[in-house]
């Protein structure tokens, strides 16, 4: 039987009449590539964006942040006891104290919002890999590195002198009453690819914000980072410190600032994929149409086969075979064209996203094995199904009738 099925596709593709080449088979596999390369860059898309999104956001962000319950800051008796319970726990990697506040920066040129983040700059290792021009040391107390996108804002670049106003804060000089405002100079650019901290932030070190913000010792919050294998833990570590530590202390993780976002990205991905896979039900009606064809101007051979003792299984099967075969090619070619044109996507510089939008402001692309099994399975599983509907021509056909025909 295996022969018998070679022998047929032999003839199919080195037939006279180049019955693969006829305009309905050209059709059906141009159907075929446009739905799978579609659904391949929608699905790279998706999975470069989240991954890339996940990544800024863990690289930037800590993994867990510790603030007080009951006031704005944490004074020092807080701090200690902080300090002994992170430095006894093996799944902290680093922790940090933060001084972050509100302020407007000012220029010459403009005006704009902007947020203080008061560190210590020489532990900050993650930060210090963001400063993409000059110096990341924060050394004098004029010091200070902003966002790149909140320079251009500005109209600065590296060393020039801006404005910080705090809008809450007051000093008495002899004016009366005016908002407290200091100079600061710009010795390096940061840029971390997430737009809402590029365009934002305004990095001092820690005793500058302190005294920015007249807080002396007092710290806003703890940041903490984890080992790599205990970053997906950080909720349950969260929960867990809370408890420990007291109600004293409000424990957040980067899950609960970031974890229905990734839900709902995760939902639109399937989403959009179910939408999309309608395109390969649409290119299912050139699959029957090309098998229905062909069946058709076969009737005479379908019909001497079967005087010859030919079942209508193995005629089938036959017809499966080819279409089957001709699908998988067309597959093959739709997940080569969808790669090539994912990654053409993330290489050009003409289509960006919108950064205070979408978080970032670069496309990205990435794969996974899973998103391409799903793929293949749903595209073949359509084209059988679709292949099956002609199929059933064949046990219809009458060798009586056909044997008058000719």
């Amino acid at each position: 039987m295996n022969k018998f099925i070679g022998y047929f596709f032999q003839k199919f593709i080195h037939s006279p009449k180049k019955e693969w080449i006829r305009f309905d088979n050209i059709f059906m596999v141009l159907g075929i590539i446009i739905s799978v390369a579609t659904l391949t860059v929608a699905l790279a898309l998706f999975e470069g964006y989240e991954n890339s999104l996940k990544e800024v956001i863990l690289s930037v962000n800590s993994h867990i942040y510790i603030f007080s319950e009951k006031n704005d800051y944490l004074n020092k008796i807080d701090q200690q006891k902080v300090t002994n319970f992170l430095a006894a726990e093996d799944c902290v990697l680093a922790f940090d104290k933060v001084i972050v506040t509100q302020a407007m920066a000012t220029s010459k040129n403009a005006v704009k919002g902007a947020l203080i983040k008061g560190i210590d700059w020489s532990n900050s290792e993650a930060y210090q890999d963001f400063v993409i021009a000059g110096n990341a040391a924060l050394s004098e107390d004029d010091s200070a590195v902003l966002g790149y996108r909140l320079a251009e804002k500005l109209d600065l670049k590296i060393g020039d002198e801006f404005d910080l106003v705090s809008p809450l804060g007051t000093e008495t000089n002899i004016l009366g009453l005016t908002q407290k405002r200091k100079k600061f100079q710009i010795v390096g650019l940061y840029r971390s690819g997430m737009y809402e901290y590029d365009s934002k932030y305004v990095f001092l070190n820690r005793n500058s914000a302190a005294n920015f913000n007249n807080v002396d010792d007092a710290i806003t919050m703890f940041e903490v980072n984890l080992r790599d294998p205990d970053i997906d833990r950080a909720n349950y570590l969260a929960y867990k410190w809370q408890y420990e530590l007291g109600f004293d202390y409000q424990i957040s993780s980067w899950i609960d600032f970031n974890g229905n976002l990734f839900s709902l990205l995760e939902m639109e991905k399937w989403v959009i994929f179910i939408i999309l896979s309608f395109l390969v039900l649409i290119a299912s009606f050139n699959v029957i149409s090309a098998v229905s064809t062909s069946i058709i101007e076969k009737r005479k051979e379908l019909g001497i086969l079967k005087t010859f003792g030919a079942s209508n299984y193995l005629l089938q099967k036959i017809f499966l075979a080819k279409a089957l075969f001709i699908a998988l090619i067309s597959i093959f070619l739709g997940l080569v064209f969808g790669f090539l044109l994912a990654e053409f996507l993330s290489w050009q510089n003409f289509f960006l996203l919108k950064g205070d939008v979408y978080f970032l402001d670069t496309i990205h692309v990435d794969y996974s094995l899973k998103n391409l099994i799903i793929t293949i399975v749903v595209t073949l599983l359509i084209v059988f199904f679709s292949i099956l509907i002609p199929l059933k021509r064949i046990g219809k056909i009458q060798i009586i009738k056909i044997i008058r025909e000719r």
